[in-house]
C-alpha cells in the first residue's frame, strides 16, 4: 500500500456520469459524492476544454484540501487530498486509470456506462494499492450486519474481527505483519463489509446529527437498542447532548462527566458516533469555530477596554455590512450583551469550499471589527488581545488547523505597529 493521503476518488466518464466512489478515510464523514459530483459538474461546465483534451491534469480547491483531477481517453480521476501530498498524487493514480480505462470500462459511446455494479470489484485494486488514509493501531473494526456476507473465506483475518479485537490486537494474535494486516482490513473496508469502533480521540469534536433525536426517545427502535447495550449509561445521552455545543473535545466531555465512568462515557460517544448520531468537525469547520473563538475573545477584551456599549455598536456597525446569513444568524446582539451560537446547523449540506469561503467572511468580520475601534486606545486592546491568544487558547487545535492563520497574525502585526 501506499500512504498519499488521498481521503476520497470518484471515477468519472468524459460525460460526468459517476462511476464509483471510494471513500479512503473512515473520518472524513463530510465527503459526499453528490456534493462532489455537483462541485466537478460546475467545473466541467465552467472549463470543459481542460477536462477533456487541453491538459491530463490539475488541480482544484476544495474548502482545506485540493481535488486532483486526472484526465484519461474516456474517464476523469476526481481525487480528494491533502495539500501535502500534491506531488505524489499523479504516479500513482495515473497506472490507475489506464488499467480502469483497459480492464473495466469498456463501453464505446460516453455516456452509455451501463450498470454500474460491475465497477465494485475496481475497489478492493484501489483498496490494495493505497489503503484507508492514517489508520490508527487503536480503530477496533466490526462487520456490518449487510456486508458481512462480502467477506469471503480466503480473508486472512477474517475470524480475527470480534468487534473486541483492536487493529493492534489482530497484528498480535495472527500471523501477519502489521503491513499485512493493515492491507487486509483495507479491502474489507473498501467493500463495505466493516466500520470501526473506537475512532474519536480526545482532541476531535463532535457534533450531533438529526439522528440524535432518536437516541432520546424511549419509543424508538434506536433507543431499544441502545438501552440493551448500555442499560445503566442510558440516562446519560441527555447529559452528553448538553455538551455538544460545536466547541468542546471529546477529552472535555469525557472529563466533565468523569463520575460516570471515563470508559462508559467514551464507549457511549462511540456508540452514536458509529451509527451516524454524532458527526465529526471537518477541518473547515474546526477552523470556523476557531474564528469564532478569536472573535468571541476580541469582544471580551474590547468590552473591558472600551465599553459593553461600545463594542456592540462597533460590531452592530460591522453585521449591517456583512450579506451571510449563515453568520448573521449565528450572532445575537441585544442591548446589554451579545452571544455566538456554535452550533453548526446552519452548514449542514454546504460544500467543503463555501464553509472555507465563510470563514474568509468570520475573519473579515473580525478584522472590520477591530478596525473600527478608537485608535487611542487600540494599541493597548491589541497587546491584550495577542496576550490572550497565547499557547492555551489555541493548545485544543491541531497543526493543519492552523494553515493560513499566520495571515491573520501578520496583519493584526501591522496594524499593531
Amino acid at each position: 500500500m501506499i500512504d498519499i493521503g488521498l481521503e476520497a476518488l470518484l471515477i468519472m466518464d468524459k460525460a460526468g456520469i459517476p462511476l464509483l466512489f471510494q471513500k479512503l478515510d473512515p473520518k472524513r464523514t463530510d465527503i459526499e459524492p453528490i456534493l462532489l459530483s455537483g462541485f466537478l459538474t460546475a467545473v466541467k461546465a465552467f472549463s470543459i476544454e481542460i477536462i477533456d483534451d487541453t491538459i491530463t491534469d490539475f488541480h482544484v480547491d476544495y474548502g482545506k484540501r485540493l481535488i486532483t483531477i486526472l484526465s484519461g481517453h474516456k474517464i476523469v480521476f476526481a481525487a480528494i487530498h491533502s495539500h501535502k501530498s500534491t506531488e505524489r498524487i499523479i504516479p500513482v493514480l495515473a497506472p490507475l486509470l489506464k488499467e480502469f480505462e483497459s480492464q473495466y470500462y469498456k463501453e464505446n459511446h460516453i455516456g452509455e456506462s451501463g450498470p454500474l455494479e460491475k465497477y465494485e470489484p475496481f475497489r478492493e485494486r484501489i483498496a490494495t494499492v493505497m489503503g484507508i488514509n492514517n489508520p490508527s493501531l487503536d480503530w477496533i473494526p466490526f462487520y456490518t450486519e449487510i456486508d458481512e456476507a462480502k467477506v469471503t473465506d480466503d480473508s486472512k483475518i477474517k475470524n480475527f474481527i470480534d468487534n473486541h479485537y483492536s487493529i493492534k490486537d489482530i497484528v498480535n494474535h495472527c500471523n501477519l505483519s502489521e503491513s499485512e494486516v493493515l492491507n487486509e482490513i483495507s479491502k474489507l473496508w473498501a467493500i463495505g463489509a466493516i466500520r470501526f469502533r473506537n475512532i474519536l480521540t480526545q482532541r476531535d469534536i463532535v457534533i450531533s446529527t438529526s439522528k440524535i433525536a432518536s437516541y432520546l426517545q424511549p419509543s424508538t427502535i434506536e433507543w431499544k437498542e441502545l438501552y440493551k447495550e448500555f442499560p445503566n449509561l442510558i440516562n446519560m445521552i441527555p447529559h452528553i447532548l448538553n455538551h455538544l455545543d460545536g466547541q468542546t473535545t471529546v477529552g472535555h466531555i469525557i472529563d466533565d462527566l468523569d463520575t460516570e465512568g471515563i470508559e462508559n462515557v467514551y464507549w457511549l460517544m462511540d456508540y452514536l458516533y458509529i451509527n451516524d448520531a454524532l458527526s465529526m468537525l471537518s477541518p473547515e469547520k474546526r477552523r470556523i469555530l476557531m474564528a469564532k473563538e478569536i472573535l468571541q475573545k476580541s469582544l471580551e477584551i474590547a468590552a473591558d477596554i472600551y465599553s459593553v456599549e461600545e463594542t456592540i455598536w462597533h460590531l452592530k456597525s460591522v453585521l449591517n455590512e456583512i450579506r451571510s446569513p449563515e453568520i448573521i444568524s449565528q450572532i445575537r446582539l441585544l442591548k446589554e450583551n451579545w452571544s455566538i451560537d456554535y452550533s453548526f446547523l446552519v452548514y449542514e449540506g454546504l460544500s467543503p469550499e463555501k464553509v472555507l469561503q465563510l470563514y474568509d467572511i468570520w475573519l473579515e468580520i473580525l478584522r472590520m471589527f477591530i478596525f473600527s475601534l478608537d485608535e487611542k486606545k487600540r494599541k493597548k486592546y491589541i497587546e491584550y488581545l495577542t496576550e490572550m491568544l497565547d499557547f492555551d487558547f489555541f493548545e485544543k487545535y491541531r497543526s493543519e488547523d492552523m494553515d493560513g492563520f499566520e495571515e491573520f497574525a501578520f496583519w493584526l502585526e501591522l496594524i499593531f505597529i
